[in-house]
């Protein structure tokens, strides 16, 4: 018996946003201090907007049972 065989990599994409910033947020995103943006990620939530799948497969192989 014989059977083919190929490698499939899958790779997965992910896009998260937050809900709308508030002024205060972006004023202290926008100043480019860390320390400031760390606030705004320890104040925000990110979810889900969208993602993409993308596969790249290999050529099959025979795969043939030694008897």
């Amino acid at each position: 018996m014989a059977k083919l065989r190929k490698m499939v990599t899958y790779t997965d994409y992910r896009w998260e946003e937050t809900d709308d910033l508030t002024p205060e947020q972006i004023t202290k995103w926008k100043s480019g201090d860390e320390n400031l943006q760390e606030e705004v990620l320890d104040e925000v939530d990110f979810e889900l907007a969208r993602d993409k799948c993308l596969e790249d497969s290999e050529w099959p192989e025979l795969i043939e049972d030694e008897e």
